[in-house]
Formats: structure tokens, C-alpha cells, sequence
């Protein structure tokens, strides 16, 4: 799709967009929400990247530094452990990279609920539904 730039009175090429699906696991859980959240739009109006297995902050840039220059960017994440989600979080924070952590905000509600603490085991929900 291509706009007219009123200042310049050229025809621009719209960028499209991309959602960085970023998780220390497959990131199944957080591709299945952008899905459904894409869904709403167009269906050629954003690209979707995954980055599964991201074990450190390390990971995340490089895979950031890979993309597209000049591209709209969100990131959509899903990290058990909660110092690589607060070391992604900043990351994404210092790049002006808007995100969504998906984990993070259920395990906290669920563990204040439950008065336990959160076992932040990689693979969590894949090993529990293998086993049912």
C-alpha cells in the first residue's frame, strides 16, 4: 500500500509493522494471542516473527539487531524466569520497542492467589499437557 506524502507530494510505501514473538520456550502461548489479536485487522496489515528457546538478554538483541530498519516493532513475550523478563523489559524500554509481557502479570495474580511461588520451569504448560 502507498500514501501520498502531502509535504513533499510524493508517493510513499507504507512499511508494514512486525510483532517479535520472544520466549525461553517454543513461544506458542504468546504466538497463539498475536493470532488472535491480528485476527482483528487486515490480514496482510502486520508480519509475525518468533524467536523461540531466547535463553538470555543476549538472544534478544540479536534477534532485535536482525530486523528490518526503519520498521514499526512491538514484541509480545513470554519468560519464566523473571530476571531475563525484567532484563528484556528494560532492553525493549532503552530501544523504544513497545511490549506486552504475558507471563509475567498472570503468575504474579496466580501466585499472590495461591500464596505459592511460581516453579519458572521452561516448557511449564507443554510438560503438563504431555503428561495428561
Amino acid at each position: 500500500m502507498a500514501t501520498l506524502d502531502l509535504s513533499t507530494d510524493e508517493v510513499v510505501e507504507d512499511v508494514k509493522p512486525i510483532v517479535l514473538v520472544i520466549s525461553d520456550a517454543r513461544g506458542d502461548t504468546a504466538y497463539g494471542v498475536v493470532l488472535a489479536a491480528a485476527a482483528q485487522f487486515d490480514e496482510d496489515a502486520l508480519d509475525v516473527a518468533r524467536l523461540p528457546n531466547a535463553r538470555n538478554v543476549q538472544d534478544v538483541y540479536t534477534f532485535l539487531d536482525a530486523q528490518e530498519e526503519g520498521r514499526p516493532i512491538a514484541v509480545f513475550h513470554t519468560f519464566t524466569d523473571e530476571r531475563l523478563r525484567r532484563d528484556v523489559r528494560h532492553a525493549l524500554i532503552k530501544r523504544g520497542i513497545p511490549s506486552i509481557d504475558l507471563l509475567g502479570p498472570a503468575v504474579t495474580v496466580l501466585s499472590g492467589l495461591t500464596g505459592e511461588e511460581p516453579s519458572n520451569k521452561v516448557g511449564a504448560l507443554r510438560d503438563r499437557l504431555a503428561s495428561e
